[in-house]
């Protein structure tokens, strides 16, 4: 069968054009609008709950001004009602069968028709903060336009905030921000959540916006290319708001930073360099019978290592590469 997509948009302009501010009502303590911004984390786990734990934080969300993401419902948790923000995009397909009878979600295409029907998008579920720490997870996602990504937020106090590749820990102009969404100690239940629709097949870049979260490495890509990965934009992050608080494996952790990379030893030279300290560390391998000996170089200090959050299962690597198990001198 053939696929040809076609957006059916069914929102008003004016609706993605505008922020949408104080999504929750807020609750008046004293005379005075609670509806400050929680910045720092101490400020939003003191004015996270009531004396009887009902959320009165107010998370300003903005819509993002283009139609890359569209911010479609957000719900502050603790069995809360849901706000609806914008109404979802119907995606349809043009579909052409072929020698039988094709199904797409619940519309049946007949062998060798042709015929529109609603796309089935797929909803995907990306976890900020919680167990994962100071992390996006996963974080990287592979969605479709129409696709649904939603946001569950657990502690402590993160957002979900777009950028562009280039500088992680800025927002990006008429990017979408889910606001601060407190959760001190996973104490609401169900945690908050904010959904987003993808609108576009483009690379989309995403950081928490609390303080000293994105130097940290608190990173999210949707649809990277070889081009620009998950890992790229986490490193870049890393290098340009790292605050020196980070854990020591990503390099910005509160013990020095290793020393850069030093020359190898002279040939015939006792010196060896110091273990750990990044320096350059030579090794003799022998290659099958007959066919000589290879000398290896690697550097293993602390800072070789990838971020912390992009270790896992496959992470591990750097640059790929092999010998022939035969050799020819040259």
């Amino acid at each position: 069968m053939k696929f040809s997509a076609a957006l059916a948009l069914a929102i008003a302009p004016l609706a993605l054009a505008k922020s949408v501010h104080n999504v929750y009502p807020a609750k008046r303590e004293g005379g005075k609008d609670n509806t400050s911004q929680r910045e720092g984390e101490s400020r939003g786990n003191r004015n996270n709950n009531n004396n009887n734990g009902q959320i009165v934080a107010v998370p300003a969300i903005v819509q993002a001004a283009s139609t890359q993401v569209i911010i479609i419902w957000a719900n502050p948790g603790n069995n809360a009602a849901t706000t609806t923000i914008a109404q979802q995009v119907t995606v349809t397909q043009t579909v052409t069968a072929g020698a039988v009878q094709t199904t797409v979600g619940s519309a049946t295409v007949p062998a060798g028709a042709t015929s529109v029907v609603a796309g089935t998008g797929a909803t995907h579920s990306v976890v900020v903060g919680g167990p994962g720490g100071l992390a996006f997870t996963p974080a990287e996602v592979k969605a479709a336009v129409g696709d649904m990504v939603v946001f569950t937020f657990m502690s402590n106090n993160h957002t979900a905030t777009q950028s562009a590749f280039a500088t992680p820990c800025d927002p990006l102009a008429g990017g979408m921000d889910s606001g601060f969404q407190p959760n001190v100690n996973n104490t609401v239940n169900p945690a908050p959540q904010v959904a987003m629709q993808v609108m576009t097949t483009e690379p989309l870049w995403f950081y928490c916006k609390q303080a000293g979260h994105c130097g940290k490495g608190m990173t999210l890509s949707i649809n990277p290319t070889a081009e620009k990965t998950q890992a790229m934009f986490q490193a870049m992050a890393i290098a340009q708001k790292g605050t020196g608080t980070g854990s020591a494996i990503t390099g910005n952790g509160t013990a020095a930073a290793p020393a850069p990379p030093a020359a190898a030893p002279a040939a015939g030279s006792s010196a060896a360099p110091a273990a750990g300290a990044g320096t350059i560390q030579q090794g003799m391998g022998t290659l099958t019978p007959g066919a000589g000996q290879c000398v290896c170089a690697v550097s293993c200090g602390a800072g070789a290592f990838p971020a912390v959050q992009a270790q896992g299962l496959g992470a591990f690597g750097g640059i790929p590469g092999a010998l022939p198990a035969s050799m020819v001198e040259a």
